[in-house]
């Protein structure tokens, strides 16, 4: 049966294509001319890369509010650790001299760039022992002073014969209960040695504190950059053999993590290109379909980026979630003018003339193509209503991306083929020839031989009821599991997301052997007052926590001013003096010599002077002192090395109990650092990824109504997508694929593709008078196919990502093409056959 046409091209139509083809050299030089600041935006905004965490929170988020406060009062707080493995302990005290020569470099950075830079606590340790006493609490001095006075009766009485009991034992002198309690608590090295070394793990270590503070990586990546060349000049390995250096801590988290998005996003750019352009031309079997295709995207995707950096949009930077977003837009982008350029193929086919040719396919790609684009761009405009910087700027920057890709493609491609399709058997008829009939005029794309579309319509025409029943096994399958969805399907261990060879060579590695001899993360979370008294009192309910309650099993020290800067001196001076009267002649002989020795190094050996901050280390006021000198309105929180760190329950646990613990009397502290910007990430994304994905939905399904306004079409087209992503989400459950912050954005992202697919092929149905499926199949869903792998390319190149959470958004994405690409070509194909042949339909 000859495939009737619903309609032909209108006057508009006829009208667009004349003006395309008469006005393409002046249409073609004005977007190149827009081209030229439009890429340099493209550029600035890829050069201004960030991988601060604040940047994918609203400005208003605790933890980006504490951070920038931070930044005003307070300079340092960041770290770069140089660790080095000895390999045995008999090399440590070579390694030691590496860091020796190591740290003399670093001190010669600018201030700008190094603050300090640590071997060990010498010199810190010297200071708290020569003032050891105003160190030690009030009460804990009068307790050590009613010790030695209660021996020191006990010797008078028995000494004068007037003791009532000469049988009493002697009371004993024991202070080992406050040793413990101040052991390490200001100079913070536990391994009681002068450096930060443990020949037992065979470690050794520095710690530079880095000028300023940024949660970024461009200063952090020249400050490594420098130590990494200063490490080789002296190389390691000619003070002993097999000695290794690695870089741990806050600096080389943020290069190494950057570094990984960077090399992955530039990989994945090549191939997308690459792998983009040779199916394209495998699929056409016409080398012209490179410079017909692929220019018009990337003007669009500049075009996209260059207008998201302007008003009202305001991008200036792009962070690691909007990082990738230029291969998603060509993966995706491309898709309209696929199916256009099809159309157009299939026609010339007929041998149709080039402007014929261009009328019918604009007429037949646009209905299906601006739905596709319009719900693609719905789907990322749904991120735009979330709080979630990370989410808006995808939605701004994705959703222009794709009004972009039509708009430039079917605007520019027309007369891009006029120039090029010039030859061979696309050559028109003759002037005066008759065409042959339709049904005699075989599309070139369907009557490829071995075409994979080929075999899928005899696939959906042999066997439309097994496939129909296999969609509806598999639905029923994939909605009972989804069923089961509960927070263990959520990945709240961030450690999973990072680089995955940290852990066995990178910042992971180095950073738990440093954390291990440390005793405690060497970065603390910062909890900042307005006033010594709110802090103070805050002081004693971490304290209390600290000891007993809710932080005993995250936090391994708390640090205020009072650690510094000791308070009641003049009390504790007067405490010392008397148990130092107290300490006769008689009671010292008493003492054993070992006990005797800790309590002269407690109270100290010459008299005992009052310290100021001017007398202090500048090291023991890091994060303490604020920039215009005030001391006293803010505590440290040291947190222990273990997994919390990188876990979301334990993470929100701390983050809230600091928050509870900070606010003293109406008044609310504020705390800064990674852990809790990173809680604040998490708890964002908990509730902003229900709105996207509803929003995301029903924007998919609205465009749907509008344009296609058909009930019956629209029932199918949105059928066909709900099955997919149905599957997907079973299929993500089924293999145990964790939903995190960083894939999550493949669902909504999947309604607005996925919807593509249906869309162009029930267009192209109704097109052909709802009479061929197998043409709407192989000629149509030949195109689909190839928009599908092209986006599938796009998705797949993150695959090879060094950087999990890219990893496992490919994945899902991935996953989401095929979910949604098989419902539109085989399973709806063979439904719409099936009711055609219940009907008594040929």
């Amino acid at each position: 049966m000859a495939i009737q046409r619903s309609q032909g091209p209108g006057k508009k139509t006829r009208a667009f294509v004349v003006f395309t083809l008469r006005y393409g050299k002046l249409l073609w030089a004005i977007a190149i001319l827009l081209a030229i600041p439009a890429t340099w935006r493209t550029v600035k905004l890829y050069a201004n890369l960030k991988s601060d965490l604040e940047e994918l929170l609203p400005r208003k988020a605790p933890s980006v509010v504490a951070i920038d406060e931070m930044r005003a009062r307070n300079s340092g707080l960041q770290y770069l650790g140089v660790v080095v493995d000895t390999g045995t302990p008999e090399n440590l005290k070579a390694g030691e001299k590496f860091l020796d020569d190591l740290s003399a470099r670093i001190g010669k950075y600018p201030e700008d760039m190094v603050r300090s830079v640590r071997v060990g606590t010498a010199k810190e340790r010297a200071f708290v022992e020569k003032h050891a006493p105003l160190y030690i609490d009030l009460e804990d001095l009068k307790k050590i002073r009613e010790r030695i006075e209660t021996r020191r009766d006990f010797e008078v009485s028995h000494a004068s014969g007037t003791s009532l009991d000469e049988d009493e034992p002697p009371p004993p002198v024991d202070m080992s209960d406050i040793e413990a309690k101040y052991k390490g608590r200001v100079a913070g090295n536990p391994n009681g040695t002068d450096r930060f070394s443990n020949a037992e793990q065979h470690v050794t270590m520095l710690f530079v504190e880095v000028g300023g503070f940024s949660t970024g990586a461009e200063k952090a990546r020249a400050l490594l950059d420098r130590v990494k060349h200063d490490v080789a000049d002296l190389d390691a390995t000619k003070y002993a053999p097999g000695m290794r250096v690695g870089y741990a801590s806050d600096v080389a988290i943020s290069v190494e993590e950057l570094e990984a998005l960077q090399a992955d996003l530039s990989l994945a750019s090549v191939l997308v290109i690459l792998a983009v352009m040779g199916v394209i031309v495998a699929y056409y079997r016409w080398w012209r379909s490179i410079p017909v295709l692929i220019p018009p995207l990337l003007l669009a995707t500049v075009f996209a980026f260059a207008v998201a950096s302007l008003p009202p949009f305001n991008i200036t930077e792009l962070n690691s979630n909007t990082a990738f977003l230029g291969t998603i837009i060509i993966g995706n982008g491309i898709n309209f003018s696929l199916i256009l350029l099809a159309r157009y193929r299939e026609e010339r086919g007929r041998n149709e003339g080039i402007e014929r040719s261009l009328e019918l396919a604009l007429w037949g790609a646009r209905p299906g193509t601006l739905a596709a684009a319009l719900a693609a761009g719905a789907s990322y405009a749904s991120l735009i209503i979330t709080e979630f910087r990370g989410f808006r700027q995808f939605g701004f920057i994705g959703g222009l991306g794709m009004l972009f890709s039509w708009g430039v493609g079917f605007l520019l491609i027309p007369s891009l083929l006029k120039v090029l399709d010039k030859e061979g058997r696309d050559t028109p008829l003759p002037p005066g020839s008759i065409p042959p009939p339709p049904e005699s005029r075989p599309s070139l794309m369907v009557e490829r031989r071995g075409s994979i579309m080929r075999w899928v319509a005899k696939l959906a025409h042999a066997a439309p009821m097994a496939i129909v029943i296999g969609t509806t096994v598999l639905t029923v399958a994939a909605t009972w599991k989804v069923g089961h969805f509960n927070s263990n399907q959520l990945e709240y261990d961030f450690a999973k997301l990072r680089r995955y060879d940290t852990w066995k060579n990178g910042e992971g590695f180095w950073g738990r052997k440093m954390d291990n001899l440390l005793g405690h993360y060497l970065t603390p979370t910062i909890i900042m007052f307005d006033t010594p008294q709110q802090a103070a009192e805050a002081e004693k309910k971490f304290r209390e926590s600290f000891d007993h309650g809710t932080l005993k099993r995250y936090i391994a020290e708390v640090r205020t001013a009072d650690d510094v800067l000791p308070q009641h001196q003049p009390e504790k001076i007067a405490e010392v003096n008397a148990v130092k009267d107290a300490l006769t002649p008689a009671v010292r002989a008493a003492i054993p010599k070992e006990k005797l020795d800790k309590l002269d190094e407690i109270l100290g050996k010459g008299p005992l002077e009052p310290v100021a901050i001017k007398d202090l280390p500048s090291t023991f006021l890091t994060g303490l002192r604020e920039r215009d000198g005030t001391v006293g309105r803010q505590i440290l929180v040291y947190p222990r090395p273990n997994d919390f760190l990188w876990q979301a329950e334990p993470m929100h646990e701390f983050v809230k109990t600091l928050r509870d613990l900070a606010k003293v009397d109406g008044a609310q502290g504020r705390v800064a650092g990674s852990i809790p910007l990173t809680s604040d990430i998490l708890d964002s994304i908990g509730r902003d990824a229900p709105i996207a994905s509803i929003a995301s939905l029903v924007g998919v399904i609205l465009v749907v109504l509008v344009i296609i306004r058909r009930p019956k079409a629209t029932a199918y087209i949105i059928g066909s997508l709900l099955i997919g992503v149905v599957w997907l989400a079973g299929a993500t459950m089924a293999l145990g694929v964790k939903i995190n912050f960083a894939n999550f954005i493949a669902f909504p992202i999947t309604f607005g593709i996925g919807v593509d697919y249906a869309v162009n092929v029930i267009a192209r149905f109704e097109q052909d008078g709802e009479a061929d499926v197998r043409g709407a199949i192989m000629s149509t869903g030949g195109a689909v196919g190839l928009a599908s792998l092209t986006t599938i390319i796009g998705y797949s190149s993150l695959l090879i990502a060094k950087t999990r959470a890219l990893f496992y958004f490919g994945v899902v994405a991935v996953m989401g093409e095929v979910s949604c690409l098989t419902t539109a070509v085989i399973a709806l194909p063979a439904l719409l056959l099936l009711l055609q042949r219940r009907r008594g339909e040929p």
